[in-house]
């Protein structure tokens, strides 16, 4: 698996402390071998398939994947997503 990372996710993450940035980097990287296997990951109910990762109680990522590459589209924090969301 491939990883793309959108840009806005990109500078989100620029923007973090050093300790978030490579904790984030770390979830991603688990995405190429398992991107939808792990505890913290969970399918949403959209109309094409999608998924959300929560990183460390603190990030919800969001991502799709296509063919052979996992597309990393939205990040922010888990308090945004559920006011966002709801609770996914």
């Amino acid at each position: 698996m491939r990883i793309k990372i959108e840009d806005g996710v990109r500078q989100f993450i620029r923007e973090l402390p050093e300790k978030d940035r490579r904790v984030i980097g770390e979830h991603i990287e688990r995405l190429v071998d398992h991107p939808n296997a792990m505890g913290n990951i969970k399918k949403l109910h959209t109309r094409k398939p999608r998924w959300r990762m929560h990183i460390s109680l603190k990030y919800t990522l969001f991502y799709y994947v296509d063919s052979d590459t996992v597309w990393i589209d939205n990040i922010m924090t888990t308090e945004q997503a559920h006011k966002k969301y709801g609770k996914i």
